[in-house]
């Protein structure tokens, strides 16, 4: 439980990137799993020797199980599966959304998680131990116009992550998500240029008055895939600022 191996996807930039950084520092071995061309140096930078970047499209089968046998080869078996990689949608209102649109989506963000959890928990069986993390959305708990297909898309992985935390729970397994607030990434502030204004926004309807960083999630990450919460299994915890509470 001390050293294991961790696999993060969409590992390359903004809030898996930072995931990856704190899971190396709390001493585990760390596979990043991403599309991006970056996603090589992401690795080498963060930690050379007990980082790995593999290019893999999470969202294929049989990219995913390539991806999970080469992990297991070079750093040994998995026992931790933070599934992080998205896409944020459209973002145009939903009756201009096309069905190429919608199940690009649900592939990116719900297939690859059930495809990397799939292959995750194989290997964490051997373990008789094992950690899943799922990223889902504070839009889960809000709504947010223009985004049905990202929405959809995080509201589903709640709904995953709770029947498989039922599923493998008696082998040891726990399996919980995090819905992040307005956390800026470079993502984020490709998006919305206007910065001044989120944080403005945010600061009117959150409790704690600042933007949410990749350190705050990663932080949560990191407890979850520790000996503290051996025993929280099925949960959702949101890291919003006081955003939503429920």
């Amino acid at each position: 439980m001390d050293s294991q191996v961790a696999v993060v996807t969409g590992g390359a930039r903004g809030i898996g990137r930072e995931i990856a950084r704190r899971l190396l520092g709390d001493g585990h071995r760390v596979a990043i799993l991403d599309v991006l061309e970056e996603t090589e140096d992401t690795a080498r930078a963060l930690e050379p020797e007990r980082c790995r970047g593999l290019r893999a499209d999470v969202s294929d089968a049989d990219a995913v199980e390539r991806a999970f046998a080469e992990v297991a080869d070079g750093l040994g078996p998995v026992g931790i599966v933070v599934n992080n990689a998205a896409l944020t949608g459209v973002h145009r209102p939903w009756g201009s959304l096309t069905v190429e649109d919608w199940d690009r989506t649900m592939a990116v963000n719900l297939r690859s998680a059930f495809l990397c959890s799939r292959a995750g928990v194989e290997q964490m069986r051997t373990l008789g131990w094992g950690r899943v993390v799922n990223i889902s959305s504070v839009t889960f708990l809000t709504g947010q116009r223009h985004l049905l297909d990202y929405v959809s898309s995080k509201a589903a992985i709640v709904g995953l992550t709770r029947t498989l935390a039922r599923e493998v729970g008696p082998e040891g397994i726990t399996v919980n998500a995090i819905s992040p607030g307005s956390i800026r990434t470079e993502a984020d502030l490709a998006n919305f240029p206007d910065q001044t204004a989120i944080d403005a926004q945010q600061a009117a309807v959150q409790a704690i008055p600042r933007r949410g960083t990749p350190e705050d999630v990663a932080g949560v990450v990191s407890f979850l895939c520790g000996p503290d919460a051996s025993f929280m299994t099925g949960q959702l915890l949101n890291v919003d600022g006081g955003w939503q509470m429920h």
